[in-house]
């Protein structure tokens, strides 16, 4: 019956006209009643569920507006080499996941920064061969935008050495290394090598899991295309409604008639018009400060995202496409006013994603056409000391308006949290605590700020603002039950806002999640 009270919480209820409680009652997976604990008693429903929350923080459950879902359930399978301070401690990490590993088994991994190594140097095609010479192994950048593969794995993919995006040393042999475009071939030709549809499924169910472990209600799963694998498209769209949280798909493709037949009203995400400032495949107007004559490079041409752009708008589909240099800002801008020039549309809330270097000039643009912004906060995490590889890459310049939060909040566009996970994990309160601990200090937001970007605001960028992102009557019962006083924490406290205790995750009055 979905029917559920809770009592005693310090109850956040992010709406503005009724900011705290002490209660609130759900019947049939909605809000019925939001008040004291005696006001509750009065209306609850005669079987519900009581849930004591003993003082401690209630919050609307999490959404998270930016997503890759079934990678995510992916790579939690996977060897994660995010702690590795070096190329030697790189391949230790990846030998210690050896040991468990039958012979003949892939040895797949995620999450390596080779802009923290000494040397900012991966290990090279002979030193992962001499480590691994009978078994593959392929490695996925933080940003997803980058591979490491022994030779073994590059020669049982079958990849075409000529391929755009695969290095090679000088020699002409393979480096050990492929970046975007090739990252996206060759991350499908290990899928179709690999995975079944049940493998496809329990990914799902796996990153459903994950989101639920930290308050997640709603997530945006940002499927297909050239960053992910195509063929877990079907697979979500088949499965997605009996998954434990609630989903919206955005299909990383053009083909607009592909998308409209699947019943979708918003397409894209990732549909990258460039890479990542770490791999350096990320455009920008000026050359890298750390690579002289080169900009990077845009992904589609100006003339193809103008024509998707008109088309998709057309059609009545909300827009959203990954935009990290100012470059790549600049030319899905100009598609946007272009289209809006020509084919007003009220509240057609087209998104950028990432939005991470653009100019003040950008940033007043994209607000007059009525653009929504979606940024990643753990991009900034302060352990990962993104400042330094960020001044290598940017300059002087161009990091004083890198993920300008604060910027984008005044000058009025809105803004909403995501993860990018696997990116960055999917933890809101990692992505928070990273935003009030910005390494640009003018660019911090406040602890509150934080949390509507992640509950109220974070509703509006799948129009869902009438059914969630507040506890208020009508809306979906979705919460967060938080150990503590979330506004007694110490905002200098990293690592404890990090490792927050979620107590109980609830959606649409069931619970989901119970520590």
């Amino acid at each position: 019956m979905n029917n559920l009270v809770i009592i005693n919480g310090q109850i956040n209820t992010m709406n503005p006209f009724q900011p705290y409680a002490q209660a609130v009652a759900i019947k049939n997976g909605r809000i019925i009643a939001v008040g004291s604990n005696e006001e509750i008693k009065q209306v609850m429903p005669f079987d519900a569920e009581i849930i004591d929350a003993k003082g401690n923080s209630v919050f609307p459950g999490f959404i998270d507006t930016h997503a890759h879902f079934s990678m995510t359930g992916q790579n939690a399978s996977q060897v994660d080499v995010y702690s590795a301070e070096s190329k030697e401690d790189f391949i230790r990490i990846l030998k210690e996941k050896e040991k468990t590993l039958p012979p003949g088994v892939w040895l797949q991994g995620t999450g390596y920064d080779e802009t923290q190594y000494p040397g900012k140097a991966l290990p090279t095609i002979k030193e992962l061969d001499a480590a691994f010479p009978d078994r593959p192994i392929i490695v996925s950048r933080v940003d997803a935008h980058q591979l490491c593969l022994n030779s073994i794995a590059f020669k049982e993919l079958g990849v075409n050495i000529n391929e755009k995006g695969v290095e090679l040393n000088e020699d002409g042999t393979f480096s050990g290394v492929i970046k975007d475009p090739a990252n996206g071939i060759v991350k499908k030709l290990l899928a179709d090598k690999l995975m079944t549809e049940e493998m496809r499924r329990n990914n799902l169910h796996i990153a459903s899991e994950v989101a639920l472990k930290k308050g997640t209600t709603t997530i945006c799963a940002l499927e297909g295309g050239t960053v992910c694998d195509e063929a877990d498209v079907p697979v979500f769209l088949k499965y997605q409604d009996e998954l434990p949280i609630h989903t919206h798909l955005f299909h990383q493709i053009i083909d607009v008639d592909k998308v409209i037949s699947e019943g979708q009203k918003s397409i894209g995400g990732c549909i990258c018009l460039d890479g990542s400032m770490g791999s350096r495949t990320a455009a920008f107007l000026d050359d890298y400060a750390d690579c002289a004559g080169y900009k990077g490079e845009l992904y589609y041409t100006p003339k193809e995202v103008e024509d998707f752009v008109m088309e998709a708008h057309c059609k009545g589909l909300q827009i959203s496409m990954h935009c990290i240099g100012d470059r790549a800002i600049e030319t899905l801008l100009q598609a946007y006013e272009k289209a809006l020039y020509k084919y007003p549309r009220y509240d057609h809330r087209h998104r950028f994603e990432h939005f991470s270097v653009p100019t003040y000039n950008q940033m007043i643009r994209a607000k007059n056409l009525g653009c929504y912004i979606a940024i990643q906060p753990s991009f900034v995490y302060p352990p990962a000391a993104p400042e330094i590889m960020l001044n290598d890459r940017l300059g002087e310049e161009r990091i004083n308006r890198a993920y300008p939060f604060r910027t984008l909040m005044e000058v009025g566009l809105p803004v909403a949290g995501g993860s990018d996970s696997p990116v960055t994990l999917i933890n809101p309160f990692r992505g928070i605590i990273a935003g009030m601990n910005h390494f640009q200090k003018a660019q911090r937001f406040s602890l509150y700020e934080g949390l509507k970007m992640f509950t109220a605001d974070a509703a509006k960028f799948v129009f869902e603002e009438k059914d969630k992102g507040t506890i208020e009557v009508g809306k979906l019962g979705d919460i967060a039950i938080i150990e503590g006083n979330i506004w007694d924490m110490d905002v200098n406290d990293i690592e404890g806002f990090n490792d927050i205790k979620l107590l109980y995750t609830i959606v649409a009055g069931e619970i989901k999640y119970k520590a």
